[in-house]
């Protein structure tokens, strides 16, 4: 039996629903929900990035998997690169970089809780790298978009509880989020458009997972696919240039989170 028979066989064994459920449905659905209960400008502003965001990812790495540009035979690896469901394997990954990220990112930040802007910001850009990394080892050991979605999704999750209910860790959250002008803990992006009959910071934690984790994570992907084709002119998913094109992805993805326009 042959590897590319080996390939096939997995590829047939492994289901896909719920990754095209959430990654593909579940931000059109919610998105056109969005749109009819946007009650300002900032609001739609920060729905249009993101869905700029998503739907410039998604239509890549859909071009990339299609016959077009001549792509689709030399990817045919990349269909089953990111679609897996999660199994026992992701649910170990999701718990194993939801309590990794959430320490690791934390840790750094209290270390430098007090200290000047430039260490601040540069501590910031060291945790969020840092949880980058987590987040895609657990992508590439499950091949599994979702699983790197719901690590991101808890994160931003309790980012923004942390915020809205304004929870006390050791000596308080104003200590913990803010020095003087300069924030210690890096704020998320949220959208701020409420569900009927949820609470407002309920209805971020469902946008959270759906729309904002959801497009970075296939920003990231999308990435990635990118320098994978542009450095061997088609796509594969092991070898040397599967990790840079990690590393690039996570490179620019932290890069956003400092920038004010994202």
């Amino acid at each position: 039996m042959s590897q590319r028979s080996g390939t096939t066989l997995n590829a047939r064994n492994v289901t896909r629903v719920s990754t095209v459920i959430w990654v593909l449905a579940l931000p059109m659905i919610l998105g056109f929900f969005a749109l009819s209960n946007i009650q300002n400008e900032t609001e739609f502003r920060t729905l249009q990035t993101f869905f700029f965001l998503y739907l410039g990812s998604g239509m890549g790495i859909l071009f990339a998997q299609s016959n077009l540009g001549g792509t689709g035979d030399r990817a045919k690896d990349l269909r089953i690169f990111w679609t897996n469901d999660i199994d026992i394997n992701g649910l170990v990954w999701i718990t194993i970089g939801i309590f990794t990220v959430v320490a690791s990112i934390f840790a750094i930040l209290f270390s430098i809780s007090g200290a000047d802007a430039d260490t601040i910001r540069n501590a910031q850009f060291v945790g969020i790298f840092i949880g980058g990394v987590i987040m895609m080892i657990a992508f590439l050991k499950t091949n599994a978009l979702l699983v790197p979605i719901i690590i991101h999704g808890t994160y931003n999750s309790l980012v923004v509880y942390l915020e809205q209910t304004q929870f006390a860790i050791i000596g308080g959250i104003e200590q913990f989020s803010s020095v003087g002008d300069e924030r210690v803990l890096l704020g998320v992006n949220e959208i701020g458009i409420g569900f009927q009959g949820v609470s407002n910071i309920f209805s971020e934690f469902i946008w959270q997972f759906t729309l904002v984790a959801t497009a970075e994570e296939f920003l990231k992907l999308a990435i990635l696919v990118f320098v994978v084709i542009l450095i061997n002119g088609f796509f594969k998913s092991t070898g040397l240039s599967v990790l840079v094109g990690a590393g690039v992805a996570i490179l620019f993805w932290s890069s956003l989170h400092l920038v004010s326009a994202i």
